[in-house]
Order: C-alpha cells, then sequence, then structure tokens
C-alpha cells in the first residue's frame, strides 16, 4: 500500500508540474504565435495567401465566398457590409471605418492587395467598390488591374501562391509602385448613399 501511496504522489506531482509548464509556457507561447499570425495576416506585406486560394470561383454571386474572401485579406478587423449587384458584376465591400483613418500609403498598399485578390479569386468580378464611413469612395476595374499586370486573362496565373508572392506582395515594397498602381488603377467616386452601379 506504502509503494502505491508513493506512485500516487510522483504521478500527482508530475502532473503539477506539467500543467504547471502548459500554463506558464506552452498556453502563452501559443497565444503570442496566434496574436502574430493574425497581425501577419492584416498587413499586406506579411499576409500569406495560401489560406484566400480556398476561395477562388467563377462567379460573383455566391456571397459566403466573397464574404469569406475577404474575411481573409488585410482589413479583415474591420467591420464590413457588402452589396452585391450582378446585373453589372459589381461588387461593394463597405468597410465599418473612415478611410482618413489609416495611413494613406497603408491604405493604398491594402486596397491594392485586396482589390487584386478579388479580382483573381472571383472569374466574373468586373468592378469593386470600396466604400468607406467618411465616404470615401475608391473603385477598381478588372481591365484596369488585367492591364496592370499584363494581358487580359493574366490574372488566373496569380492563382499559385509563389507567383503571388513575387508578383504582389514583394513588390509592396516599393512605394513609387504601389503610388502607381493607385493612380492607374483606383479611382474615386462620388458618395451615393446606396451607391451600387
Amino acid at each position: 500500500m506504502r509503494r502505491t501511496g508513493v506512485w500516487i504522489v510522483v504521478l500527482l506531482v508530475v502532473g503539477m508540474i506539467g500543467l504547471a509548464v502548459m500554463e506558464g509556457y506552452v498556453k502563452p507561447q501559443l497565444d503570442r504565435q496566434a496574436k502574430q499570425y493574425e497581425m501577419d495576416q492584416n498587413d499586406p506585406l506579411t499576409h500569406h495567401i495560401e489560406p484566400t486560394l480556398a476561395y477562388a470561383s467563377p462567379y460573383m454571386g455566391d456571397a459566403g465566398n466573397l464574404i469569406n474572401l475577404n474575411a481573409s485579406l488585410p482589413f479583415r478587423n474591420i467591420g464590413r457590409t457588402f452589396q452585391l449587384y450582378p446585373e453589372v458584376l459589381t461588387a461593394e465591400i463597405r468597410y465599418q471605418t473612415a478611410a482618413g483613418d489609416t495611413d494613406p500609403h497603408k491604405l493604398k498598399e491594402i486596397l491594392l492587395y485586396n482589390a487584386t485578390a478579388n479580382f483573381v479569386m472571383i472569374d466574373n468580378l468586373e468592378k469593386l467598390k470600396f466604400v468607406f464611413e467618411d465616404e470615401t469612395v475608391f473603385v477598381a476595374d478588372r481591365e484596369l488591374v488585367e492591364s496592370w499586370y499584363g494581358e487580359e486573362g493574366s490574372l488566373s496565373v496569380l492563382r499559385d501562391a509563389e507567383v503571388w508572392e513575387e508578383q504582389i506582395r514583394d513588390r509592396l515594397r516599393d512605394a513609387d509602385y504601389v503610388r502607381n498602381f493607385a493612380e492607374r488603377v483606383l479611382h474615386l467616386e462620388e458618395f451615393q448613399a446606396a451607391s451600387g452601379q
């Protein structure tokens, strides 16, 4: 009986040490890694496109897919609503923040990244509107995005994670590249309460 009691005490001590290690070191380490991953996924310079590739679709009409696609991209931490205009193949993302609340260069990076991702992943999306609470509206057209990256139909090659990293993410480090994209591809549009077409 004495021997059994010793084993119980030893197992209890080992269990308490294991619990202390788990709660004091392992869990906080995992929490830090999860927070860092979330921060990385919210910045176009460190975003990993692999999870987003699952949302590739030939049709923009799948609202759930479009919502999940944009929830996997930078600005994922900003509340947003969507409006689809299938008759003109247009999607509108209404962010619950003002455009002026984000650094102008960072905003251009995010819009470049997210507009490109939406056109790469949704084959028949022709126009994308980013609407902000301060009534700023940025518009991107598939035709301009395709011409920026090459010829018509060239966006499908960007569905490869390595190509994406090289052609999109890595180029964001060049401020002139981002500025030129914003000037040539994104354009401001007058705000309308029920924007749409």
